[in-house]
């Protein structure tokens, strides 16, 4: 199948608006000054769908005993609105694993894309949306109902996966997303090992075996944010550390909590930063990847201390993503390479800080989050975080 484009004419002034709207939403402009450290870091072509990833799966799957209800095919194209497609019933508790081909463009121009794993949602009657990051995934039904599906880069506004973004803004895009849905009988993941027997498609039931055998472990209280699912890139394997692995994806880590926003309040935290997924300036949307621990505030505004490769140390901005620009403010931590790989223990005036840096109406700190984004240079950020405390006085609350 080919990408959702057309060679029509009449349609090339619509093609042109779409893609001037997004790069207008995105703040291409911006990047100028890196635009050829971008270009290098982008040079690699995207990867092309797969046209006959249908017939193959489905040709594996009658081969194999595996013990499958139905397979269903489905297609994601810039044209469709969230939740307009359905692929049929499920029962409370019963499982399906997604495969996924294709990639969705942030601005193709560019070179800049993120694999439909990134981009693909599930959810089942309007319920809390599925999103798994990877290529494959595997989602257990909630409640009885009809299995739905969406596409999205971060543009759901809360857990149910409503749009903040306009429409017109929404499929101002361009990309595919082919995929089969696996509704099991029984156990997925005895499903996928007899699947597997008689072969694999692009090593995705390989992988997704392997994620089901080695589900990431969290320490108690923290989960991942509903805007983005769990790839795996947080694990806290063992006590009082959470590691961190990004590499063309993108995770939040929350932990929910409740505290007097008052004078004195501090955070200290430890951190190990390995690797930074970027090498450029990340004050320009489209070299946004970074790594750093945030603070929520009950106005939902929040503070986030990044380690920067390019931006000085103590530098302040705003998000420079739509939507995020009014919710979040970052501070460079730290800077550059010299300390990289060293266990760093850091401070900081949480009380001061928001009152120099936002300044509004917040009584109380309501969430602890950390963040790792490598979507849109597609490199790799590591980096291991312990010793997270609030301190207010005597009193101090150790979130990790």
């Amino acid at each position: 199948m080919s990408e959702h484009t057309s060679d029509l004419p009449a349609n090339q002034p619509r093609q042109h608006n779409r893609r001037q709207a997004l790069k207008s939403i995105l703040g291409v402009g911006a990047l100028l000054p890196c635009a050829s450290a971008l270009a290098l870091q982008n040079s690699t072509p995207a990867p092309k769908p797969d046209k006959d990833f249908h017939r193959k799966v489905s040709q594996l799957a009658e081969r194999s005993n595996a013990s499958i209800e139905r397979l269903v095919n489905f297609t994601l194209t810039p044209d469709n609105l969230p939740w307009t497609q359905t692929l049929g019933e499920l029962t409370a508790g019963q499982s399906v694993t997604f495969l996924l081909n294709g990639r969705w463009w942030i601005v193709k121009e560019m070179n800049l894309w993120v694999e439909p794993g990134v981009a693909f949602h599930a959810r089942i009657d309007g319920g809390l949306t599925y999103n798994p990051m990877n290529n494959s995934g595997t989602m257990l039904a909630d409640r009885s109902g009809t299995l739905e599906i969406a596409r999205s880069v971060g543009e759901f506004i809360n857990p149910r996966g409503e749009l903040f973004t306009p429409q017109e803004h929404y499929i101002a895009a361009e990309g595919l997303i082919e995929g089969v849905a696996i509704i099991w009988q029984n156990d997925p993941l005895q499903g996928l090992i007899e699947l597997s027997a008689s072969g694999d498609i692009d090593g995705l039931l390989r992988a997704e075996i392997n994620r089901l055998n080695h589900e990431s472990s969290l320490p108690a209280g923290w989960h991942y944010m509903y805007m983005f699912g769990d790839s795996g890139i947080f694990t806290g394997d063992h006590e009082g550390h959470i590691d961190c692995h990004t590499h063309k994806d993108v995770g939040i880590l929350q932990y929910p909590i409740e505290i007097t926003l008052e004078q004195g309040l501090g955070i200290s935290w430890n951190w190990l930063v390995e690797r930074l997924p970027a090498n450029v300036a990340e004050d320009a949307a489209l070299s946004h990847d970074y790594l750093s621990i945030a603070v929520e505030f009950d106005d939902g505004k929040d503070i986030t201390y990044m380690w920067s490769a390019a931006l000085p140390e103590g530098k302040v901005f705003q998000c420079p993503l739509p939507r995020w620009s009014e919710i979040e403010t970052h501070v460079v931590q730290r800077s550059g390479s010299s300390e990289l790989g060293k266990t760093l223990n850091e401070q900081r005036d949480l009380y001061n800080d928001y009152q120099q840096y936002i300044s509004g109406e917040a009584t109380h700190v309501t969430r602890i989050w950390l963040i790792a984004n490598s979507v849109f240079l597609r490199s790799s950020g590591k980096c291991s975080y312990s010793d997270i405390v609030l301190q207010q006085g005597d009193d101090a609350i150790k979130v990790l």
